[in-house]
């Protein structure tokens, strides 16, 4: 029975160990994808640096903090709230924050700030990109009216890249 249980233990040991790597790789897939809608994005005043806020806790953040860091013209810095959104080019929003997409699109309003969210549901909805998984690998949806409703502009290996809705 001890040896049941040993076996049972080290499963559940590996099967939590698993489930963290995944975790962990999808926070750097989501990270470098934000990090690629900032090269795909044509903003109507031309920027190239892009700063990034990211709302509320997620292992994306230190991911994107990292890339950018190593890569130059970007910027990630944790927002309070839906007034910092003037700050920002990309708003990032977790899951943990997904009841404030309201808030948030309501801040952004017109402004040229792409809200990405961890919620592809939110999609079309306030956010203008969101993650979904499908067989085990990251994609995006992307509302390609609400980007370009902001005077941005997509580039077409972007709406190549993701599911256009």
């Amino acid at each position: 029975m001890k040896h049941k249980r040993n076996i049972f233990g080290l499963a559940l040991a590996l099967g939590l160990l698993i489930s963290f790597q995944s975790q962990a790789q999808e926070s750097k897939f989501k990270a470098l994808f934000i990090y690629k809608f900032a090269e795909y994005i044509e903003w109507p005043s031309g920027k190239k640096n892009i700063t990034v806020g990211m709302a509320g806790k997620s292992d994306v953040s230190q991911e994107l903090s990292t890339f950018a860091a190593s890569k130059g013209n970007m910027t990630v810095m944790n927002i309070a709230g839906p007034s910092d959104v003037s700050k920002c080019d990309i708003i990032f929003l977790p899951k943990s924050s997904d009841s404030q997409v309201d808030a948030y699109n309501s801040a952004i309003g017109s402004k040229s700030v792409l809200m990405v969210s961890e919620n592809s549901d939110l999609t079309g909805k306030g956010s203008d990109i969101g993650f979904y998984l499908e067989s085990g690998k990251l994609r995006f949806l992307i509302h390609e009216k609400s980007i370009r409703d902001k005077k941005m502009i997509p580039s077409s290996k972007l709406l190549a890249l993701g599911k256009t809705i």
